[in-house]
């Protein structure tokens, strides 16, 4: 009788994990063009009732829909983009491979799982706080930038590294320079 352990179960549960990032994928293309719909039927609302009279409703909403749907549409590309501003172009982390047998790579691949959905939750928290009396807007916000770390979870574990070393670092030239 064999008993399975930690390891196995989380390189097995993380083979599963890209078909999973796929259809996440999938799902914010989809929220992508009913964002896009919504956009345009609050803009033809907006539209008719300037048409009627002189309305004074804001352009925020629509224009929020319209944004969130065109991140979540191209998300592929999104999440290139951002990942390039946050960490630069070209870091050597970004490119390790993937390891089933490997305990570290196959929480990475659940961590970076995660981030995807954090990302796409994020957006659609941000495009409903764009409505008159949602105040989400600022959790939204919390869960992009917490998926943007998390799907680049190499290098934020890094840059966390460099910060933590650079402040013992100057935690030990100020303890030296004041004798102890």
């Amino acid at each position: 009788m064999t008993t399975t352990d930690f390891i196995t179960i989380m390189g097995n549960i993380s083979q599963s994990l890209y078909p999973v990032q796929k259809l996440i994928t999938g799902l914010a293309y989809l929220l992508g063009i009913l964002f896009f719909i919504t956009a345009i039927e609050k803009f033809r609302k907006i539209g008719d009732k300037r048409a009627q009279s002189s309305s004074q409703e804001k352009m925020y909403t629509p224009m929020m829909y319209m944004l969130m749907g065109a991140l979540l549409l191209y998300l592929p590309t999104t999440l290139h983009v951002l990942a390039n501003t946050a960490f630069g172009v070209g870091n050597v982390i970004s490119y390790t491979n993937y390891n089933p047998t490997n305990i570290y790579s196959a929480i990475g691949l659940l961590i970076r799982t995660a981030g995807v959905l954090w990302f796409v939750r994020g957006c659609v928290l941000v495009a409903h706080a764009s409505e008159p009396g949602t105040q989400d807007g600022p959790k939204g916000l919390v869960f992009i930038v917490a998926g943007i770390l998390a799907m680049n979870f190499d290098n934020s574990i890094a840059i966390v590294n460099y910060i933590v070393q650079s402040l013992i670092s100057v935690t030990m030239s100020i303890k030296s320079s004041q004798g102890f």
